[in-house]
This record gives structure tokens, C-alpha cells and sequence, in this order.
């Protein structure tokens, strides 16, 4: 007994200080993510509209053409690019519980990209710091939640035989969670914080502009538009209404809530992508969702001049989809 109690001090001990290492350790300086951020922190209440996503959001949706034809139709915004390659949820919610702790005071809308949870899409950058430096318990749950129970209405046997079945992504983020939570190595970013090491490197993430928006991709090669118009026509085929991922939903209901009680209303984007099929929430909704996964609806957004692969536009298609989006806003804010 005596030593079942001393196992348990020392348990205590170690738990309790990391802990303390989290609340005094500096967040890491995550490349892409960290810039933005801090920006942000610094100019937030400069802006009153805020888009956050990923490389769809960060190289297709440009502040300066949206600001200019809601100023245009008298409906005035300033903006920001908060897109981040890669950035899908739950790394996005981690970004914006940030965002909301900073408190922007002139906020008034926000647009989120549209996404579930992702599970193990990132298995190729498993041990890299920006897929650890997000994995507190609330993410990291959040993950497990979706592996195990996708629907939202599992029962518990069948929860714990795709828990079997998905030990591995499980493992992998019970680990990083682990890693975050005990903050090892953390020290070099303690003494990078006292240093004041800004990251130059960083800087030039805000864009030309410093708004978050870079320059788009390079146009779509000629000896890829057969394969990308196959698989276009491949996913118009097997469009169907999809509900969204009830784990993600939960998530967004609640950032909806938050950012009303900041003054903001949340809109909800699915960027035009080569997949078709249409997504909506459970009744009452969170916020309007733009479609643009509509090939037929919104045909200039899938011609291949304007692309650059079967997920992302080129310069010209950037142009018009933002012009698209500000037109559907001004619409849904009348």
C-alpha cells in the first residue's frame, strides 16, 4: 500500500508540473499559423471580417477584392485571410478558440470553411510540431470521438470495435497529445520568447499585402485537365445531400454562439471543389452555407483555365470565386 501511494504522489507530482509547464511555457512559433496569429492579436480590431480555412481560404478568397465590392454596394467591410495550408479541423477550432480569446471588439462576420473532423489524412507528417502543438484534450478528444463513433449515435460495442480497428490514428494522436501535454523540449521556445526571436522567416506568411491572402497557385497543366474533368465528372455522378459531421457540428453551433455574444454573425463556406456533393446542418442552423461545390451552378468556377488542381483555383478563378462570395454575402446581410 505504501507503495501504491508513493507511485501515486509521484503521478500527481509529474501531472501537476506539466501542467505548470503549460500554463508558463510560450505556445510554439508554428510556421504559417504563428504569424497570422499574432498579426492578428496585434491588428484585430482593424478588421470586422475574418475568413478561416485552409489553402482553399488562404489563396482563393482576397480581402482587397471582397472589401472593394462590399464597399461598392454600400455595405462596407475591412477583412482578413486567416486560411492555413493544411489548417483543417480540428487544428482550425484549436486557431479560433485563439482567435476568440484574443476578443476582437469590431468583429461582425466570420466565414468558416465547411469541413469535418479529420482523422489520419496527416499520417505523412505525424512527428512534425505543427500536427503536435494543437493536441491538447479537448482536440485530441475530439479526434477520438469522430474515429470511433462517426455518426454521433453509436452504441458502445460498436464504438470500441472501430477503436480496434483505428488503434493506430488513435495511438498516434493519444501520442501527440502525450507530447503537447508534457512539453517536451519546450524549453528551446522559452529561451526563443526571452530572446525575442520573432522568426523573420515568418514575416512574409501575412502576404503582400499583409491581410493573410497570398498569391494564388500557378494554373492547372494542359496534361492534367483530362484526369481532373474525369474526376469531376466522376463526383457529379454520385452527388448527394450529406449532413455535416455531427462532432464538427457541435463545434460550430458552439463558435456561432461565441461569436454572437462578440457582436459577429458566422457564415459557413464550401469552396468549389471537384466533390458534389451538398452539405447542410440540422435544423436550426448555425449560419447560411455557400455552396460552391456545384459544377453546374457555378460553371466559371470549374472551367480548367481557371484552376489549378481538382481542389484549388488559379489567379483568375481566386477573382471570381471571392466576387461570388461577396455577391451571396451582400445577399444574405440585406
Amino acid at each position: 500500500m505504501k507503495r501504491l501511494v508513493n507511485v501515486a504522489i509521484a503521478l500527481a507530482a509529474f501531472l501537476a508540473t506539466c501542467a505548470a509547464f503549460n500554463r508558463l511555457l510560450p505556445q510554439p512559433a508554428i510556421e504559417n499559423v504563428t504569424p497570422k496569429l499574432r498579426f492578428f492579436a496585434e491588428h484585430k480590431d482593424e478588421f470586422d471580417t475574418l475568413f478561416i480555412g485552409t489553402s482553399r481560404i488562404h489563396y482563393q478568397v482576397s480581402p482587397s477584392v471582397f472589401d472593394a465590392i462590399t464597399a461598392q454596394a454600400g455595405h462596407p467591410t475591412h477583412s482578413f485571410n486567416f486560411g492555413v495550408d493544411g489548417m483543417h479541423p480540428p487544428e482550425s477550432f484549436f486557431v479560433t478558440e485563439k482567435i476568440l480569446a484574443s476578443r476582437p471588439r469590431k468583429l461582425r462576420w466570420v466565414f468558416f470553411e465547411l469541413e469535418g473532423v479529420q482523422i489520419d489524412w496527416w499520417r505523412a507528417g505525424a512527428q512534425t510540431r505543427r500536427l503536435e502543438y494543437w493536441h491538447d484534450w479537448k482536440e485530441t478528444s475530439l479526434v477520438i470521438r469522430r474515429a470511433t463513433d462517426p455518426r454521433g449515435n453509436s452504441p458502445w460495442y460498436v464504438q470500441t470495435f472501430r477503436a480496434v480497428m483505428r488503434h493506430r490514428a488513435i495511438g498516434l494522436h493519444l501520442q501527440l497529445f502525450t507530447k503537447q501535454f508534457s512539453r517536451v523540449g519546450d524549453v528551446a521556445d522559452l529561451m526563443a520568447n526571452w530572446n525575442n526571436d520573432a522568426r523573420p522567416g515568418f514575416v512574409g506568411q501575412l502576404g503582400p499585402a499583409k491581410d493573410g491572402y497570398d498569391s494564388p497557385l500557378a494554373p492547372m497543366a494542359p496534361d492534367r485537365v483530362p484526369a481532373y474533368e474525369k474526376k469531376l465528372r466522376h463526383e457529379a455522378g454520385g452527388a448527394h445531400l450529406q449532413f455535416v459531421d455531427p462532432h464538427a457540428e457541435r463545434v460550430y453551433r458552439d463558435f456561432a454562439s461565441r461569436f454572437a455574444a462578440l457582436g459577429a454573425r458566422t457564415f459557413f463556406v464550401i469552396t468549389p471543389v471537384a466533390t458534389q456533393s451538398p452539405q447542410r446542418f440540422h435544423p436550426p442552423e448555425p449560419g447560411p452555407i455557400f455552396l460552391f461545390n456545384n459544377a453546374k451552378k457555378f460553371p466559371q468556377l470549374y472551367d480548367p483555365a481557371v484552376r489549378a488542381d481538382e481542389g484549388h483555383l488559379s489567379q483568375a478563378g481566386a477573382d471570381e470565386f471571392t466576387r461570388l462570395l461577396a455577391q451571396q454575402f451582400i445577399q444574405a446581410t440585406r
